[in-house]
């Protein structure tokens, strides 16, 4: 908190620690008017994630974030006050009303990246936005203009793409002091994990790798291939968490057992606290993660009508009620402008860091950094399609094919497919009579009733069911009452 007499401000500033930066001292400093606008202003271009909250007597408070995304912020004016935070279950938002395009928005899989939540009343600080609050004018948040992105170039013949990467990700990971024994790594084969646990190897030294991981064949190839990452980089312990034992919903779980959960929580929320609470427990407080791989190497629409490779566009549901329905035209009205780095980015970040926070863990994903996404915007499509950037950085490690090219895919659909079935399923139909969603016309209760029914039969697209699941978890928990819209 830096304050001036002079004027009567005050600033309260929180960022990441930098190395090469002047250490914070003291808790509050006041200083003259020149001095205190110096320090604000080196907190609106720090190297890293800042906030700053600045305010006067009898005028407003104004918020301001980065470009990083770090950490989301919720915003909740109420009673003359304004609360803020990153986790939405500490604005108490039990009692407010939902916001049927945000909702359909979830439900329809439709990415939205905007000030709006699923919360009439909670507001989101997007990146880079100045949120403006006294107790008379209530709540306004102002958008910053479209950030600007780099397109695909021409490399110089002696360009050495995989080298100038890996440089960047050191870059980004030396930018703060870390000590080894404090750091983990989220390590589960892929790609996007690799690069960022070769790039702690390589600076910080023998951090704790972690994951969640699969059962049957391909968990078996996912623990070769991570066992060869860690030995050949020379990585640290190893701490897993058999994904299928903590699967969504199961019935220890906070969902299933109607603990307060966020609309916002992840697919893998109960596997993610456990792994969390265990890295927590042996003293880690730094967790670096691959978010913002997949973004790292995302293909423009022109050049996937030239390779014809497919979006992958989610059909909507048909059991989305009339009102949700009612709002899918207007999905993409009001959204935040371009942002630095990609709103699905964002959005993951929002997710995986409350998740991490709540168990007092700072959330590290050198990928998903301004400076490298510029970098790999700029590669040519050969680069990028496949993620060819990446295999060749293992190649020229010396890393063998199955690393490279595994030839099973690796991913959670089938575990959540199975919890689903197991555990989900008779969630779901036990609380259909008076589901919170279908009674804001949000869901189709009939629609949604067949959908069960068929699941139950056939016992095959239990997961197109997660999602109207896991909402309803989540405002049950919340205890929002079951009442129909006001018109």
């Amino acid at each position: 908190m830096v304050t001036t007499p002079e004027s009567d401000r005050s600033c309260l500033i929180v960022r990441e620690v930098a190395n090469d930066q002047q250490p914070v001292t003291t808790v509050r400093r006041v200083m003259t008017s020149s001095s205190y606008r110096r320090q604000v202003e080196e907190a609106g271009a720090w190297p890293l994630q800042a906030v700053r909250a600045e305010m006067a007597a009898g005028q407003s408070v104004r918020i301001t974030c980065g470009e990083r995304g770090v950490a989301p912020l919720y915003l909740r004016p109420t009673d003359g006050q304004l609360a803020v935070s990153w986790d939405l279950l500490d604005l108490d938002p039990g009692t407010d009303d939902l916001d049927a395009r945000e909702v359909a928005a979830m439900l329809a899989y439709r990415t939205r990246y905007s000030t709006a939540t699923v919360f009439r009343t909670i507001r989101q600080l997007t990146e880079r936005s100045t949120a403006v609050w006294d107790h008379t004018t209530g709540l306004s948040i102002g958008y910053p203009s479209p950030a600007l992105h780099s397109r695909p170039r021409v490399l110089h013949t002696d360009a050495d793409p995989v080298a100038a990467f890996s440089d960047l990700l050191r870059r980004e990971i030396t930018a703060r002091p870390l000590p080894t024994d404090g750091c983990a790594v989220e390590l589960s084969g892929g790609m996007d994990s690799s690069m960022t646990a070769l790039a702690l190897a390589e600076t910080v030294g023998p951090v704790r790798t972690a994951a969640l991981t699969l059962g049957g064949d391909v968990g078996d190839q996912q623990h070769r291939r991570r066992r060869e990452i860690s030995a050949r980089a020379r990585l640290g312990p190893d701490l897993t968490v058999p994904v299928a034992e903590f699967g969504p919903f199961h019935r220890t779980g906070p969902r299933a057992s109607g603990r307060p959960t966020s609309p916002t929580d992840g697919t893998y929320t109960e596997a993610m606290n456990e792994l969390y609470s265990r890295l927590s427990a042996i003293g880690v407080r730094w967790v670096f993660t691959g978010i913002g791989g997949d973004e790292l190497c995302f293909q423009r629409p022109e050049e996937r009508a030239l390779t014809g490779d497919p979006w992958n566009l989610h059909p909507v549901p048909d059991h989305l009620g009339s009102r949700a329905r009612d709002a899918l035209p207007h999905i993409d009205d009001d959204l935040a402008p371009a942002s630095v780095l990609h709103a699905s980015t964002l959005l993951a970040l929002a997710v995986h860091s409350t998740t991490a926070m709540r168990h007092g863990l700072w959330p590290i994903s050198p990928l998903a950094t301004p400076l490298v996404l510029r970098f790999g915007e700029s590669l040519p499509l050969s680069w990028r399609r496949g993620k060819r950037l990446m295999r060749l950085r293992l190649e020229q490690a010396g890393y063998s094919r199955e690393v490279v090219h595994p030839p099973l895919r690796e991913n959670f659909a089938t575990t959540c497919e199975a919890a689903m079935l197991q555990d989900g399923l008779p969630l779901l139909s036990q609380w259909l009579p008076g589901s919170i969603l279908t009674l804001q016309g949000l869901l189709d209760l009939p629609r949604l009733s067949r959908a069960c029914a068929t699941v139950a039969a056939t016992g095959h697209g239990a997961g197109e069911l997660y999602r109207p699941l896991a909402l309803e978890a989540a405002l049950r928990s919340l205890a929002i009452p079951a009442a129909a819209p006001t018109p």
